[in-house]
């Protein structure tokens, strides 16, 4: 009677579990079928930096979009690798865009910070990265005879594949309250839609301010109010490049780097100091031209040619390398 009864019981969950697998074969065959509609139509390499849409009225953990081996239902071992929720908050660097067949598209993207995480996503869920510049006649793309065609923002933002907004304004300055300066455009630019910005000042106040520690406070009041309204926003300094400056006693031009200008207590690279400081305290990346102007400005008598109007203003080309520069910085420091 017992042996029959186990007997039974036996049979009885081989069974279930027969069904079961049977089901599971079925469903995972369903999944996997190919419409011919769904296949991929083409593929093409792009370069973007993107981040995940979210909303106010969508919750991250609401996210159900994924990561695939293959863009969905486009091959038969497509399978999910990831979860795009996992990932809301950080940088994904697109190489790859497909089309199906249906009109689809999808975005071969990976995590910038963990390379191994990657895969096919549908674009739907997916929005370009936005770029912002504040700063001087520099960031505006003055050359001291005319504006570049493109100043490093734009080509910064294409080289990264970010869209970008360019608010530098001839003799923009930290300290100061006109539409030209740091504080006027922390103010009046609505940052919501924007993931990085950078800021450039600090030339135009060596040249006018005679107090470094206005420029300080300035700087680091304007930090705090930045960082408090929009905590997502990513934020970079770069501080000035050097520049030549006439010695008040020989006329010749000389290094603003180690020259004060006129009556003023500090040198350039005081103020570059200083700034690198307040940067710091904001745990906030900063970007120190003196790490390359070796090579940007080789030698003093390489102004007649790095500058448009051989003291202050970069020509096109020396835009275009610096650039190079400012693309590398963000690249590795973007999370």
């Amino acid at each position: 009677m017992k042996k029959s009864k186990v007997q039974f019981i036996k049979f009885a969950v081989s069974g279930l579990l027969l069904g079961l697998t049977t089901m599971g074969i079925a469903t995972q065959a369903q999944a996997a079928k190919v419409s011919p509609e769904s296949k991929v139509k083409t593929t093409v390499k792009v370069n973007e930096m993107m981040r995940v849409k979210t909303s106010s009225t969508t919750a991250t953990s609401k996210i159900t979009a994924a990561f695939w081996n293959y863009p969905y239902g486009s091959n038969k071992a497509a399978k999910k690798t990831h979860w795009v929720k996992n990932y809301a908050n950080k940088t994904l660097i697109a190489t790859k865009q497909a089309t199906l067949k249906n009109g689809l598209k999808y975005y071969y993207v990976k995590v910038a910070s963990k390379p191994s995480v990657q895969g096919w996503v549908y674009t739907k869920w997916l929005r370009q990265m936005s770029m912002v510049s504040l700063g001087d006649s520099i960031t505006k793309g003055w050359t001291g005879v005319d504006y570049a065609t493109t100043p490093y923002p734009k080509q910064v933002g294409e080289t990264l594949g970010m869209t970008s907004t360019n608010l530098g304004e001839n003799n923009g300055k930290v300290v100061g309250s006109s539409s030209l300066d740091l504080t006027y455009n922390i103010d009046n630019h609505n940052f919501d839609k924007d993931d990085v910005a950078t800021i450039s000042y600090g030339v135009n106040d060596y040249f006018h301010d005679l107090s470094l520690m206005s420029v300080q406070s300035t700087l680091d009041q304007e930090l705090t109010e930045l960082q408090a309204q929009y905590p997502n926003l990513q934020i970079f300094g770069l501080l000035p490049l050097n520049c030549y400056v006439a010695d008040a006693t020989t006329g010749e031009y000389v290094s603003a780097a180690t020259t004060m200008y006129k009556d003023h207590a500090y040198t350039l690279n005081d103020l570059r100091d200083m700034e690198a400081e307040v940067y710091k305290a904001h745990n906030i990346k900063v970007l120190d031209w003196r790490d390359y102007e070796g090579t940007i400005i080789p030698t003093d008598d390489a102004r007649m040619t790095v500058f448009g109007d051989q003291r202050l203003h970069p020509t096109q080309a020396t835009y275009t390398e610096m650039s190079g520069y400012i693309s590398d910085f963000l690249q590795n420091n973007i999370k």
